[in-house]
């Protein structure tokens, strides 16, 4: 299978930025596990694989994600950052901020990172695997499935297409790869920065949601990437779960 034209260049045009080694096929089952394989086999720092179609594709919680050719931007980004195993949820959470700034189009996150559209509707999401050794991130791939040109009909999903935003996946592409090459040392050195930029998105703090048996308002985040959400019997931190929104009476 021979690589789609609007794909054909994203690699020399991401090595003439410093950028990559990128690579980019026309079909494979994951992206994740491509580069997972390329990680574990000394991969360098920026590596990223980039396919026109998926057919093993998954996001969140061993979702299936749909991974049709000709259409949407699926790719995966090798970081090995000089970071405690820690730091991840910051780099993922940097990493949906990169994303909703390059849309072309208002996006909004839900905690942690899937990127929805202002009427709820599903846009992007990212996927990470990391390996650590003592604590010490060792690396971390990546994955980012957006729907460029069209979404999938089985869940409330919409497009950038649809949306406006941009639809050139290899000015997405480039444009993402090198918001996350300085991701590391921004989280390493301005954490604070990274969750600000991430707040910016977050049009859910201060609504109400069910997450990890806890009902409440979400209010923030904190410096590890904890929901903080305020309950009746005080803020709980929920490290992980799906954020459901709850509509409040009358609204």
């Amino acid at each position: 299978m021979s690589l789609p034209a609007d794909l054909s260049e994203l690699s020399s045009r991401a090595a003439a930025r410093g950028l990559g080694p990128v690579s980019v096929v026309a079909h494979t089952g994951s992206t994740n596990a491509d580069l997972k394989a390329l990680a574990r086999a000394g991969a360098v720092h920026g590596s990223a694989y980039v396919a026109d179609a998926q057919s093993a594709g998954k996001g969140r919680l061993g979702r299936d994600w749909v991974s049709p050719p000709g259409e949407n931007l699926y790719l995966s980004v090798l970081l090995r950052p000089s970071l405690r195993f820690d730091r991840v949820p910051l780099i993922c959470l940097g990493a949906a901020a990169v994303l909703a700034e390059i849309a072309g189009t208002p996006l909004h996150i839900k905690w942690p990172n899937d990127l929805l559209a202002p009427d709820g509707r599903k846009v992007a999401g990212l996927l990470a695997e990391a390996e650590q050794r003592g604590g010490v991130l060792q690396w971390l791939v990546l994955g980012i499935g957006v729907n460029v040109r069209s979404a999938p009909d089985t869940v409330p999903a919409t497009s950038l297409g649809s949306l406006g935003g941009q639809t050139d996946r290899t000015e997405l592409a480039l444009a993402l790869l090198q918001g996350l090459h300085a991701l590391p040392d921004q989280v390493a050195t301005r954490p604070q920065q990274v969750l600000a930029r991430w707040r910016v998105h977050a049009k859910m703090l201060g609504e109400r949601v069910r997450v990890a048996g806890h009902e409440g308002r979400a209010v923030d985040i904190d410096t590890d990437g904890a929901l903080l959400v305020q309950t009746r019997s005080g803020v709980q931190r929920v490290l992980a779960g799906d954020v459901e929104m709850v509509a409040l009476p009358g609204r």
